[in-house]
């Protein structure tokens, strides 16, 4: 059940990681101050998400390696 629950984690953070890239081009594509500020705040807010699902992960493996 425990490889079930970090499969689709691990698929959430590869989607995560995918926004992260695209958030990445429009930074490149000359954004205006408005979208620059979008732009940066979907990232802080997808990077937290990041962070929570590898702390997940990490527990789910911590209590199966135990």
């Amino acid at each position: 059940m425990s490889e079930f629950i970090i499969e689709k984690l691990l698929e959430k953070r590869d989607s995560y990681l995918n926004i992260l890239k695209h958030l990445s081009f429009e930074l490149m594509m000359e954004p205006t101050d408005v979208e620059i500020k979008r732009i940066k705040e979907v990232e802080n807010n997808t990077i937290e998400q990041l962070e929570k699902i590898q702390q997940e992960i990490s527990e789910i493996l911590s209590k199966k390696s135990t």
